[in-house]
């Protein structure tokens, strides 16, 4: 027998959807409670407005993206296999998109998320870095520490604006491709520091990118 969802978490997968969808600002408690069919008491009973909803989706996101941020890289990883962890990077971000979509609109209403945003950021800067670091080690690129900082800086900011970009652009609706143009793009940021024959590595992500249509 299938475990009947709880009222909060319907509430909480509602909103993220219509969120995503239509954008945070233009989507009232009243709508969200709405297309559940329930009243506008009983979500208030719930969440106390919409910014309790927000701050309750960002302790699932932050939840989910620490834990694939947060894992260990010891080792330098093939193309392949770094090319499926920016994904999945970006695929959490995708799953939560209305944050980055509003992120400016949001962090005013809900102050409390800025700093909790802010350790992010770095914590993304963090993981760029090892994963830099692991692949000079290997002899995969060559660069001076304060190029590695700053490249890391670059990727941080790739991931955190890159669909908005797109979407400000209008170029592209379908989401995988649009990760894997943006993954294409972050591992594009590393070709000037890859010492030898640079087309080569090009090449590579080039027909990788191909495989992925």
């Amino acid at each position: 027998m299938a475990r009947k969802v709880k009222t909060r978490d319907r509430i909480l997968q509602t909103a993220l959807a219509l969120f995503n969808e239509e954008g945070e600002a233009e989507v009232s408690t009243v709508e969200i409670a709405g297309v559940l069919e329930i009243s506008p008491g009983n979500l208030y009973y719930h969440f106390k407005g919409k910014e309790a909803i927000i701050e309750a989706l960002f302790d699932d996101f932050e939840e989910e993206i620490r834990q694939v941020l947060s894992a260990p890289i010891k080792r330098a990883l093939s193309i392949e296999d770094n090319w499926i962890y920016i994904y999945i990077v970006f695929e959490e971000i995708n799953d939560f998109r209305f944050f980055y979509n509003n992120l400016a609109g949001i962090l005013e209403r809900c102050p409390d998320l800025r700093p909790r945003f802010a350790r992010l950021l770095r914590l993304k800067e963090e993981t760029a870095a090892s994963i830099l670091a692991a692949l000079e080690r290997e002899g995969v690129i060559a660069c001076s520490r304060a190029e590695r900082e700053a490249l890391a800086a670059r990727f941080a900011a790739h991931l955190t604006f890159w669909l908005q970009y797109v979407g400000l652009a209008g170029a592209e609706s379908d989401s995988r491709r649009t990760i894997n143009k943006g993954v294409y793009a972050a591992m594009m940021m590393i070709a000037p520091y890859v010492p030898g024959d640079r087309a080569a590595f090009t090449e590579l992500l080039d027909g990788y990118i191909a495989s992925q249509k």
